[in-house]
């Protein structure tokens, strides 16, 4: 066991975290598009996607936003994460790291995500100005129907 990885923070591993979303709706979607300027035609609606010889699609990334969890103010962390869903490691803090996404299937208007997020694994490494914590979780996003829509793989760098 190093200095941060202490056996509180590892009993965290294979801890899981139920995450629900909200339905993707129309307004959800074009929010997100206007926010993002990424008006590709799949996103905008079905005409331009016809349009443009495709389906009509929600923009991937916002699986996201449709499955953060709402809670108070009070209940996020300086860093912008939910307090009670991550291990406290050192000063608590924490950025992101890599993250990788498969798509099992492209998202659509009515879906519902629900993930189950599981802490896989927890590595102290030494860095050039401090030691931290690459804390790594696995999310399976389902849809309304119970099926895989969504693989994450996530590392969180705590320090």
């Amino acid at each position: 066991m190093g200095t941060l990885l202490t056996s509180d923070a590892l009993e965290w591993i294979g801890r899981q975290i139920e995450v629900n979303g909200d339905e993707i709706t129309e307004s959800m979607v074009q929010q997100y598009v206007y926010a993002s300027e990424d008006d590709h035609p799949a996103y905008v609606s079905d005409t331009s996607a016809d349009a443009a010889g495709t389906s009509r699609v929600v923009p991937p990334m916002l699986y996201q936003a449709a499955a953060r969890p709402y809670v108070p103010l009070n209940k996020y962390s300086s860093d912008g994460i939910v307090i009670e869903n991550r291990p406290v490691i050192g000063t608590g803090q924490s950025v992101g790291g890599t993250l990788a996404v498969q798509w099992v299937r492209p998202l659509k208007i009515g879906d519902r995500l629900s993930g189950l997020k599981t802490v896989v694994s927890m590595e102290e490494k030494a860095g050039s100005r401090r030691t931290f914590v690459v804390v790594t979780w696995e999310t399976i996003y389902t849809d309304q129907k119970g099926e895989v829509v969504i693989r994450e793989s996530y590392e969180q760098i705590c320090f």
